[in-house]
């Protein structure tokens, strides 16, 4: 009986089977990494975070701490699911719906107040260039995992 499971690495092997396995694993990991970092970076200490991007906040007002806080904590959880999908097969699709949802909305706000109030300093513009490049390797990452992916 002949093993379909597994890829031939003959003739009909290709270069682009290797990616569409690799691509999710590499959207999981870089994503989940920088959602992870900078999220739980923010929960602990948002005042020293946002004074690296050249944003003034004032550590005085528990409102907008508490605020700060709440909205990174949310991508400090998608990059732990994202980390956990590293692992665990069955989470990969919603990790990357998750990843791609925030990402893509992330950059929709971002070019939203570009365009109602201006270019923001270059930090911003270089998190907007990432943004946008991280939304597309999730979304590809998705398509990837679609065909690769339980089902």
């Amino acid at each position: 009986m002949e093993n379909k499971s597994k890829p031939e690495r003959g003739v009909g092997f290709r270069m682009a089977n290797v990616l569409v396995r690799f691509l999710p694993l590499l959207a999981l990991c870089v994503g989940g990494t920088i959602l992870s970092v900078f999220g739980s970076w923010r929960v602990v200490s948002p005042v020293s975070s946002m004074a690296l991007l050249g944003m003034t906040v004032d550590a005085t007002d528990i409102s907008l701490l508490n605020e700060l806080r709440g909205n990174h904590a949310l991508n400090m959880g998608f990059g732990l699911l994202a980390w956990l999908a590293l692992w665990r097969k069955e989470l990969r699709s919603q990790a990357l719906i998750g990843l791609t949802f925030c990402f893509g909305f992330y950059l929709t706000g971002r070019l939203v107040g570009v365009a109602i109030d201006g270019l923001p300093n270059a930090d911003i513009q270089s998190g907007i260039l990432t943004e946008a490049f991280l939304v597309t390797l999730s979304g590809l990452a998705l398509l990837a995992n679609s065909k690769t992916g339980p089902k």
